[in-house]
């Protein structure tokens, strides 16, 4: 197998007794890492092999040992969080790469992505780029990226896809707004999509995790 493009850890199926295994890939959080939402194998479906990438940028050097981002951030007081667009374009198209090539070593049964904060971003760009042949996009806590998002009638590979975003109420890094619009764009579109706010902060809630867990099992339990 060629050399992977990303650094990344994987699990097999708690439950290998249904065939060709469905394939789980995570995308952590501005600061994590990849074993962050490597452990939410033990609470989502046990049918999945879990594949869990980890961002390319450490950020030891700015103060922050054993974090990772996909691409750069700027704090600006009082302007809010702004990004590097051309770090989060390359960052997209090393994701894409990653799966791909993954997904032809495991051929899975199905993909399913999970990203989370910033990687719900790739989570998104990936599934609406429509070059890889995805099952269900998951994406929590994330923000609306015009360049990501663009016009969503010119949106092809949509049709049935299932997808499911998160928002916390209380979250102040990403606040409730972008879920919301990313609710309103999803609207759409022919996406199966579904929506869920918490009484949460930037995060993943027991409920959040709960529904979920039932997006996911739907999802491998469909024909699609």
């Amino acid at each position: 197998m060629p050399e992977s493009p990303l650094r990344f850890i994987e699990s097999p199926p708690r439950d290998a007794t249904a065939g060709i295994a469905p394939l789980l890939v995570t995308f952590h959080g501005f600061g994590s890492h990849m074993g962050d939402l490597h452990e939410l194998r033990h609470v989502l479906d046990e049918r999945f092999h879990v594949l869990s990438a980890q961002a390319p940028i450490d950020l030891g050097p700015l103060g922050m040992p054993g974090g990772w981002a996909w691409f750069n951030l700027d704090f600006s007081p009082g302007e809010g969080i702004g990004y590097d667009e051309q770090g989060a374009m390359e960052a997209i198209e090393r994701a894409e790469e990653f799966v791909l090539q993954h997904a032809e070593r495991l051929s899975p049964s199905k993909v399913v992505l999970l990203g989370f904060s910033q990687g719900a971003m790739l989570a998104h760009a990936l599934l609406l780029r429509g070059r890889v042949d995805l099952s269900g996009a998951a994406a929590c806590s994330g923000r609306m990226v015009e360049s990501v998002f663009g016009d969503p009638t010119s949106v092809e590979s949509l049709p049935g896809t299932p997808v499911f975003v998160s928002h916390g109420r209380m979250d102040e890094v990403i606040p409730v707004d972008s879920g919301r619009a990313i609710e309103a764009w999803y609207k759409g579109t022919a996406a199966r999509f579904e929506y869920h706010e918490y009484d949460m902060a930037h995060g993943l809630s027991p409920e959040c995790l709960s529904d979920l867990g039932h997006w996911c099992t739907d999802v491998l339990d469909s024909g699609s």
